[in-house]
């Protein structure tokens, strides 16, 4: 797996190889894009923004100010894209929709709105493509690519990454409890972005705590796809709403279908979000801090095996 730091490396090659493939991966999906017919490989290259993204907040204070100008330029690339990527993620919910609710959400209704969706999509993509939206974002994802050679941190080991993830855990955990007390479409939309942080940061630490954090990872992702759900429902029920894709009678019905699928989608990311909240960060931290120094003692007790074999 690519997006993960690697044992018996330096952690700086590992930051700066990781970035310039998650960009170099963005830029290729932006390439394959063409006359935009396809909105999946854009919704891929915002993927691989995300996970630039997540890697340098991760390391942020040991990147010093590399930080903040990389982190500002590659969230104006990930809004740029939005409205393409949101586009599809939408029709694949009203599938989905139209699947678990098939006895209350007639094919025909689907089919309506779906067409409406493909004809909106269409619309937006002819105007980035006469924009040339996507050869600008690839142009400045490059552009972000340069520096990156250069990248150096202030600190090594575990160190470098501590402080970014007990930042992480904690605005996650911030986040959760704000969605719970006051759920509103703004405060759900800020908690996916700080739980998919975390769950592609705890990916990043995989490799170097010999997977012992593979029970945390999986619950994130759980979480991520259901707030990930969450935000395209809540997306699709305001485009109903504000525009006429269909008849009021299909319109209406699939209203109150996505409704009830919202209150499930609710209902599970509160519960596992307080499964996770249950540890505090430091102790999620020091939990972390505990596997990544086993593993390293594991890898040079291993090295040094290796060396008196071959000595032998």
């Amino acid at each position: 797996m690519a997006y993960r730091f690697k044992p018996g490396r330096s952690l700086a090659a590992d930051v700066r190889r990781i970035a310039d493939r998650q960009l170099s991966l963005a830029i290729g999906e932006l390439r394959s894009a063409g006359d935009h017919r396809s909105d999946a490989v854009v919704h891929e290259a915002r993927r691989h923004i995300k996970k630039a993204r997540a890697l340098i907040r991760l390391v942020h204070t040991a990147l010093g100010d590399a930080y903040v100008a990389s982190n500002r330029r590659l969230r104006v690339a990930n809004r740029m894209l939005g409205a393409i990527a949101d586009g599809e993620a939408m029709v694949d919910t009203l599938v989905r929709l139209g699947q678990k609710y098939r006895d209350r959400l007639p094919r025909r209704t689907v089919a309506a709105l779906r067409a409406g969706l493909l004809d909106r999509e269409r619309r937006i993509g002819r105007k980035a493509m006469l924009e040339r939206l996507l050869p600008r974002v690839a142009s400045l994802l490059r552009r972000e690519q340069q520096p990156i050679t250069l990248w150096t941190l202030n600190t090594t080991g575990f160190r470098a990454v501590a402080r970014g993830l007990e930042r992480t855990v904690r605005r996650a955990r911030r986040a959760a409890r704000r969605a719970e007390r006051e759920p509103t479409i703004e405060h759900y939309h800020a908690w996916r972005r700080r739980a998919k942080d975390l769950w592609l940061q705890v990916r990043l630490l995989e490799g170097r705590c010999r997977d012992k954090l593979l029970p945390d990872e999986r619950r994130l992702e759980a979480l991520d796809g259901f707030l990930g759900e969450y935000h395209n429902v809540v997306l699709l029920e305001r485009l109903l709403v504000d525009e006429a894709l269909a008849s009021r009678e299909d319109t209406a019905r699939c209203l109150r279908m996505l409704r009830r699928y919202q209150g499930e989608l609710r209902y599970r990311a509160i519960t596992i979000g307080r499964a996770i909240a249950e540890e505090k960060p430091r102790h999620f931290v020091a939990r972390a801090r505990r596997h990544w120094q086993a593993a390293k003692q594991t890898t040079a007790a291993a090295a040094t095996r290796r060396r008196w074999h071959r000595a032998a």
